[in-house]
């Protein structure tokens, strides 16, 4: 049996266990969920490996950004979602309004997704949480029956739908789309499986394979560039207060008066030969795909940094 099978399987069987479960969701599961939930997530490490491993169909890359905010009028446990693709902040596929409560019915976590009538409205919320200040139902829109229900599984949460209850008719076909979702919750990743089909179930989107976008949890570094000045000048362009995560954070180089340079910074955990997990820095120019440097350290490495002469940088982890 392939490692994606098993994989797969893993997060099917759990999720039915999960839905048999008699003991009921409470306050101190609550606590414990919202705060595992809260925090970026991207499956750069996934897609890397099966590229390394030229497998057929390659997961796209997804970025999930949960912001918890302040919001009343929406709910108690309420989050901004934003997720993104291909490490492209400006590449939105999703943004949401996520509300988390207690169901006794269901004995469960209930999530209620909310989308927005108006999404450009409210990019970059995460950034700016005050775009969400005048925020009210009327500008939200839900489905009925697509309600995500959370339930503990030893150390992890495991989500589901409700069979075959998120469904809509599709503009385009007029046929009934049925959405499912499948998600896995720990204290270092989220797994989401979600998929589509028509009423004749035919199939509409999600991993042909039934394998889950496999999402890392995000660790943040901060840092400092040095590059050297075009020939001839003297000196160095400097950048200071750097901020990028461990799951293919990029940053831009720039001069010191804000002009981009050829060159990007990458940060990103990966797997290389046998299963070995590394934490690699490198340095990309412009137009090329291999790295013009690169140094690499353990997974969670309190500091990183590579000196190639005309160009320094530096990474520090930003422990929370």
């Amino acid at each position: 049996m392939s490692k994606w099978i098993t994989l797969m399987l893993l997060l099917f069987g759990v999720t039915l266990q999960a839905q048999k479960q008699k003991k009921a969701m409470g306050p101190a599961d609550m606590q414990d969920m919202l705060t595992l939930f809260a925090g970026e997530f991207d499956n750069h490490r996934q897609v890397y490996k099966e590229r390394e491993e030229g497998v057929k169909e390659v997961h796209e890359h997804i970025h999930s950004v949960f912001h918890p905010v302040r919001l009343p009028a929406v709910g108690s446990h309420v989050f901004y979602v934003y997720q993104y693709m291909d490490g492209d902040e400006r590449k939105v596929y999703r943004q949401r309004m996520y509300s988390f409560s207690l169901d006794k019915a269901e004995k469960a976590i209930r999530l209620d997704i909310f989308s927005f009538k108006v999404d450009s409205t409210y990019y970059f919320s995460h950034k700016d949480t005050s775009k969400l200040r005048y925020l009210t139902m009327a500008d939200l829109v839900s489905t009925d029956g697509c309600e995500v229900y959370w339930k503990r599984q030893e150390e992890a949460f495991i989500g589901y739908m409700k069979d075959r209850a998120c469904n809509f008719i599709s503009k385009r076909s007029g046929k009934r789309i049925f959405i499912t979702d499948s998600l896995r919750l720990t204290k270092d990743a989220i797994w989401i499986r979600d998929e589509a089909e028509d009423e004749g179930g035919n199939y509409v989107f999600g991993h042909k394979g039934k394998i889950p976008h496999m999402l890392d949890r995000c660790r943040w570094y901060t840092g400092w560039s040095a590059m050297q000045k075009a020939e001839g000048a003297e000196g160095y362009e400097v950048q200071r207060s750097l901020r990028m995560h461990d799951k293919g954070g990029r940053i831009r180089m720039l001069t010191t008066d804000g002009k981009p340079t050829p060159y990007t910074l990458e940060l990103a955990e990966v797997n290389y030969g046998k299963g070995i997990d590394v934490l690699k820095l490198a340095v990309y120019e412009e137009g090329k795909s291999k790295a013009v440097a690169y140094t690499w350290s353990a997974p969670g490495s309190e500091r990183i940094g590579i000196n190639l002469r005309w160009l320094e940088t530096g990474f520090t982890w930003v422990k929370q």
